[in-house]
């Protein structure tokens, strides 16, 4: 890293590290078209000196450590969006739909026997939600989904499912 970084040492975002394209302005140890300096980049060469030299993480605040090593905590949802649609999630977790827009999902266990609407939440990050009480279903089950979009007045037109615990 520290032959990557400019005449004053200061670390690029991003570096070519490679044989030199001199017409893309591409060349070995310099940026490669990424902003310069950035202080994070400066920071995490600082904790990765420290790491190496203390032999161990050196970053690791036990409020973390403690959380997510010594507790193993995990999020209580399986996450399905229309960019990453999920064909299964693990048994015991709330399937959590994400859209961009403001969705009623219409969703049902039972193969459309019944079905419920839930509306989704707006989570102010130009994101909505929906949790669907997926979370006591057993392994096996499957879950279907549609979308009704009501600030457009339209069905999405195409029924989704999700496996509980297993792909399909």
């Amino acid at each position: 890293m520290r032959r990557q970084t400019s005449p004053g040492g200061l670390i690029p975002e991003q570096i070519w590290d490679t044989d030199d394209i001199p017409q893309r302005e591409l060349i070995n140890g310099c940026p490669s078209g990424s902003a310069m300096p950035l202080v994070w980049a400066h920071a995490e060469y600082v904790k990765l000196a420290r790491s190496i030299e203390e032999g161990r993480v050196f970053d690791m605040p036990p409020q973390t450590v403690k959380r997510y090593i010594d507790r193993h905590a995990t999020s209580p949802f399986a996450t399905w969006r229309f960019n990453n649609k999920s064909r299964a999630i693990p048994q015991g977790k709330k399937l959590r739909i994400e859209t961009a827009a403001r969705p009623v999902v219409h969703w049902s266990c039972d193969d459309w026997k019944s079905s419920q609407d839930v509306s989704g939440v707006d989570t102010t990050i130009g994101m909505w939600v929906v949790d669907l009480a997926t979370d006591l279903l057993p392994t096996g089950a499957k879950v279907r989904f549609t979308v009704y979009w009501p600030d457009s007045g339209r069905w999405e037109g195409t029924d989704f499912s999700v496996c509980i615990g297993r792909s399909q």
